[in-house]
């Protein structure tokens, strides 16, 4: 796959090329729908699909998956015995979009969890 992928012309180059291997023709690399994607701060989503001959209903889909998932980092963090009897327990998250949270307490406190991913 092409490593420049700025502009319109060279994504659609990348296009051309990639619909004429059968292993990837029906799924395209992950960053060639990065690239796409940001092409919709400069043109179009009809223009963009138009030119790289990609359904506008699928262009849309993909650019909402890329806002609804943002990817969650777990860090480890070492769980410390302070005294007899102590179970304090900490966990961090924080998201690529500058998201964090943190929960510090006794063990218990990890029971609350479960209602932050209810769908």
């Amino acid at each position: 796959m092409n490593p420049q992928l700025d502009t319109l012309e060279e994504i659609h180059a990348t296009l051309i090329q990639l619909r004429q291997e059968a292993r990837t023709q029906r799924r395209f690399p992950q960053k060639l729908w990065e690239a796409i994607i940001r092409l919709t701060q400069v043109y179009s989503i009809e223009t963009i699909c138009l030119h790289l001959n990609i359904s506008p209903a699928y262009l849309k889909r993909k650019i909402r998956q890329t806002q609804e998932s943002p990817s969650i980092n777990f860090q480890e963090i070492s769980h410390s015995i302070q005294g007899a009897g102590s179970d304090i327990t900490v966990v961090e998250l924080s998201s690529n979009s500058g998201l964090r949270a943190r929960i510090q307490g006794p063990l218990s406190c990890l029971n609350c969890l479960h209602s932050l991913f209810r769908g």
